[in-house]
């Protein structure tokens, strides 16, 4: 029989796992060599953070506590930044994102006697999106650029061949809490704000139907939501394929992963490495990512 699932979801995120666990912090990375677990599990494990991963946490916690009842897991959705915060201030035990932390949460973590460690759980990307009834099928980075950033590109004659005229409106997650934000800018323009007139839109899940309904639309989003109501554009000339994410010959491919205080230990460890583990990966590649291994 079954376990009964105690997920409580608060709006939910999480990624995790593994047979080997391997973790960095800052360049550096390490492997531990897996404890074999000799007791029944007990205890609550809290993770929070970015929502692009809490499909993966969400289906990873479900079989998790069908083998170890005794277990309480609570998922919190918000984003990268936002779990960060709550990781620092001891609200959570595990943090999810899609982006390593900034100099100035190493910074809080330090005066607070924390140690952040990151484990890579999958390979991910962000992708950039269109209406379907947008003729183009490519896009430069430098017109990414000019259309996101500088503003120099506003109509989309000045792309298109003529073939689509009308004002770009240009949408993305929020720059202040967003890893995919931020990945977006640092590939693109490197540092700087938006241009003038750029939409926030947040959760993530809804840019993809944000762009199916608007004919002038253009995004970036994480490719996890992409579907067939629109159309995902080949950055200089690459299509984002498992193989272009893996190898990164695809400009905006990334890791995701989880970040715990010190290396995981206890119930922190145990999650990470079911996650890691080939059941695990399955499940990432399941919910739409790529495994690591």
């Amino acid at each position: 029989m079954k376990a009964d699932i105690k997920t409580i979801l608060v709006v939910g995120v999480v990624l995790i796992i593994g047979i080997a666990l391997v973790y960095y912090s800052g360049d550096l990375f390490k492997s531990n060599e897996p404890i074999e677990q000799t007791e029944e599990l007990s205890g609550t494990l809290r993770l929070g953070g970015s929502t692009t991963v809490y499909p993966i946490a969400l289906a990873a916690s479900k079989v998790f506590l069908e083998d170890n009842p005794g277990v309480t897991i609570t998922i919190d959705q918000s984003s990268t930044g936002e779990g960060l915060v709550r990781f620092l201030n001891g609200e959570i035990d595990i943090a999810d994102g899609t982006r390593p932390p900034k100099d100035a949460e190493y910074d809080e973590a330090a005066t607070k006697g924390m140690d952040i460690q990151m484990t890579i759980i999958s390979n991910d990307a962000v992708v950039v999106v269109v209406n379907k009834d947008n003729p183009l099928r490519d896009i430069s980075s430098e017109d990414l650029d000019k259309i996101f950033f500088t503003g120099e590109i506003t109509d989309w004659s000045e792309i298109t061949d003529g073939e689509k005229t009308g004002k770009i409106n240009v949408y993305g997650t929020d720059p202040a809490i967003s890893g995919t934000a931020e990945l977006f800018i640092k590939k693109i323009h490197n540092k700087g704000e938006f241009v003038e007139g750029y939409t926030i839109k947040h959760p993530t899940p809804t840019i993809v139907p944000t762009i199916a309904g608007d004919s002038d639309g253009i995004a970036y989003t994480p490719l996890k939501w992409v579907d067939d109501s629109v159309v995902l554009l080949d950055v200089d000339g690459v299509t984002a394929t498992e193989d272009a994410i893996l190898d990164t010959s695809y400009k905006l491919s990334r890791k995701m992963l989880v970040m715990t205080d010190g290396a995981p230990k206890g119930l922190e460890r145990e999650f990470i490495n079911f996650i890691l583990s080939s059941e695990g990966q399955q499940i990432v590649r399941d919910q739409g990512f790529i495994p690591i291994g």
